[in-house]
């Protein structure tokens, strides 16, 4: 049963989704305004009707509808390479990971769910950009993430950690502070726009002992499928970045 102030996605008639805290108001949509108190005492699944007769679908969200629907800058890792840090690191429930470059907080959010209760230490030298992603943390997040103002160039305060992530323009600097704050086991992961970025962060990794390093990338082709004429979609999203992975022995 859904109470005030739980989180609902409302889906219309087009597929269009609305996030939003479920609080005494009215909403107005194209299709018709939405009395969002009515939602009180319903279920996830339900139809809640406009005054134009709409029917809006009632979904609980969940942490891509997040991640697409926060607030945005404009250094925002895409979920489909944030999934490959989980996928090629193996990190679960009780590790501790430190991120550097928090951006909006996406890949921090997705750490954030995917370790708890463990715990997100997330470095940042832009305090704009730790505003927003705190702020974006703070409304979905678990509250496990803490946020540093601090340059990770500069060091790495934590120790024993099982993931060290970075979104920056310089991650090959980082490679030692990893090394050190790692324990044996653990993986370094950088997410790079470019291909040089990439080149100077291996030449540093290979100067420690890490093992299972690789770089890729992600392309995801969206197929448009009909009865006859089934054929891949004519947009798609092609190169975000190149993300390199290595483990520390």
């Amino acid at each position: 049963m859904i109470a005030e102030n739980d989180r609902v996605l409302l889906v219309d008639p087009r597929g269009k989704k609305y996030l939003m805290t479920v609080t005494n108001k009215i909403f107005h949509t194209n299709l018709g305004k939405l009395d969002i108190s009515e939602i009180i005492g319903m279920s996830y699944g339900d139809k809640i009707q406009s005054h134009m007769g709409k029917n809006f679908s009632i979904i609980k969200p969940n942490i891509i509808d997040y991640i697409y629907m926060m607030k945005k800058m404009p250094q925002t890792i895409n979920p489909d390479d944030a999934c490959q840090v989980i996928a090629n690191t193996g990190i679960s429930s009780g590790d501790t990971v430190v991120e550097a470059g928090a951006g909006s907080g996406a890949m921090t959010l997705l750490l954030s769910y995917t370790v708890f209760p463990g715990k997100v230490y997330s470095y940042d030298i832009n305090e704009r950009f730790l505003k927003v992603a705190k702020e974006n943390i703070d409304n979905y997040g678990k509250g496990n993430v803490e946020f540093k103002l601090k340059d990770i160039y500069e060091g790495i305060d934590e120790k024993d950690i099982d993931l060290v992530s970075l979104d920056l323009p310089e991650p090959h600097r980082v490679v030692g502070h990893a090394f050190e704050a790692l324990r044996a086991g653990g993986f370094v992961f950088s997410f790079s726009p470019c291909i040089e970025q990439v080149i100077d962060f291996r030449r540093e990794i290979s100067k420690y002992d890490y093992s299972e390093v690789k770089t890729i990338e992600t392309i995801i082709r969206e197929y448009e499928v009909k009865e006859r004429g089934t054929r891949p979609k004519t947009r798609m999203l092609g190169h975000t970045g190149f993300m390199t992975f290595a483990r520390k022995i």
